[in-house]
Order: C-alpha cells, then structure tokens, then sequence
C-alpha cells in the first residue's frame, strides 16, 4: 500500500514492520525493508524463490551478466 510516507507491505490490514526481503504485489516485485518498499537499494535481494537482481528497489527481470561478483540471469542470482 502506498501513502505520503512511502509504499509498505500490508498483511491483515496492517503494516508488516518485519518483513524484510522480495515480495510481490501488483506493480512487481519489490526490496522490502522492516516493511517498507527501499526504492534506494541497488543490489542483491532474497526471497523463497531464491535471490534477484535489484534496482531502486524493484527486481530488474531484464538483467543479465556478471553482477557485483554475481551472476544474473534474467534478473534472478544464479550462483
């Protein structure tokens, strides 16, 4: 959810301050920190699914090569 603070992640009506990590909502896939969107963070983020490639925030599905040390295909860490 958005408000004049920033975008959050929202679990039972409520503002989920310990979710840290990838989550998804309707605009993509986003880097979550103590509950709010990091629209900031450049870097690797993880989730259950496994770790991606971000920038400002938001998985880049559209990245690939050698990044920080890592490699990225089609946004997801692959090593």
């Amino acid at each position: 959810a958005q408000n004049n603070y920033g975008w959050w992640r929202i679990v039972n009506g409520k503002v989920d301050f310990s979710a840290n990590g990838v989550f998804r909502n309707d605009y993509g896939w986003w880097y979550v920190v103590n509950g709010k969107v990091d629209f900031s963070y450049t870097g690797i983020g993880t989730n259950s699914n496994g770790s991606w490639w971000i920038v400002n925030g938001k998985v880049d599905f559209s990245a690939n090569g050698t990044k920080r040390g890592h490699t990225v295909v089609n946004g997801r860490v692959t090593d």
